[in-house]
């Protein structure tokens, strides 16, 4: 008998399978792309499935819910949905990003799309907020950098404003262990050309070296931006002068930069982004026991 598909969350407070001859299984079913607001700033890739074959292994009390979608409120991980509106309401849904080994860069043909609809109230009010301007965020004057993209987490507690075009930047994504579960699409403002607002409203994501952080935002669980900590200065001392001097400009450079979610900028057609792609893999990442 094959074994079961299992999955976690990243910092493994949720874990569950899902058995490995069930017709709801990756293999079998591909995987849904739902296009509403919500789905498309989470980045979620949604495998239908039955309940009864849905088994928790550990649930160590850290999940939240949004609308329907539920996230560990430590990493920030999207596990599971049933949406509230829409083609895909009253589905059981797993996010495909969950399961342990899954590469989305090898979804191949086997996926379904499908949209919001029109009477979803997570995009009647996702729309209505992005026609006002929120009361912390000033508003852009002549006299200011020009806005050139603005972008929010879902409820709108996170907002984002970009300073330069996308077209002058590196976008990246890549399928870590951490990544692939965020879906997250990075690109690399330097701290001087974007402005955040909201940052109280995230909690942050740290593991493994922890030299960089994840920010969510606690209501929606989206990844709106990261901060970059690096490693302590105290590392570049073993190094011999020449090569210490090259790895400090590095590490400098690297923390003069404010990484921010593609995915949340609004009206930005992904599809039609150059974006460097790095199939590495999740090698590294254990689960803790």
């Amino acid at each position: 008998m094959e074994e079961a598909i299992r999955g976690n969350c990243h910092c493994g407070n949720f874990r569950f399978e899902i058995p490995a001859d069930s017709s709801s299984t990756p293999a079998k079913l591909g995987v849904t792309i739902c296009h509403c607001s919500l789905c498309t700033k989470l980045g979620s890739l949604w495998l239908p499935v039955n309940p009864d074959d849905f088994a928790i292994t550990r649930d160590k009390g850290t999940l939240t819910t949004y609308r329907g979608v539920r996230f560990c409120r430590d990493c920030g991980t999207t596990v599971t949905s049933e949406h509230v509106a829409g083609p895909l309401q009253g589905k059981f849904l797993v996010n495909a990003r969950a399961v342990a080994g899954f590469n989305p860069f090898q979804l191949g043909t086997n996926v379904i799309h499908t949209t919001g609809s029109e009477t979803d109230p997570k995009d009647i009010d996702h729309q209505q907020r992005q026609t006002q301007t929120p009361s912390s965020m000033p508003v852009t004057g002549a006299e200011q950098d020009p806005v050139k993209h603005r972008g929010s987490c879902h409820c709108g507690k996170v907002n984002v404003e970009l300073l330069v075009e996308l077209d002058e930047l590196e976008i990246k994504e890549d399928n870590c262990s951490s990544c692939v579960r965020d879906a997250y699409i990075g690109t690399y403002p330097t701290k001087e050309q974007v402005r955040i607002h909201g940052r109280e409203h995230t909690f942050e994501y740290r593991y493994g070296s922890k030299f960089n952080g994840i920010a969510h935002c606690r209501t929606c669980g989206v990844v709106v931006f990261t901060n970059v900590y690096g490693p302590p200065l105290s590392v570049f001392d073993r190094l011999p002068a020449e090569r210490k001097e090259r790895a400090l400009a590095v590490y400098w450079k690297n923390m003069a930069l404010q990484p921010v979610n593609v995915r949340v900028l609004d009206g930005v057609d992904l599809g039609a982004l150059t974006i460097q792609k790095t199939d590495e893999g999740a090698e590294g990442y254990v689960l803790p026991p």
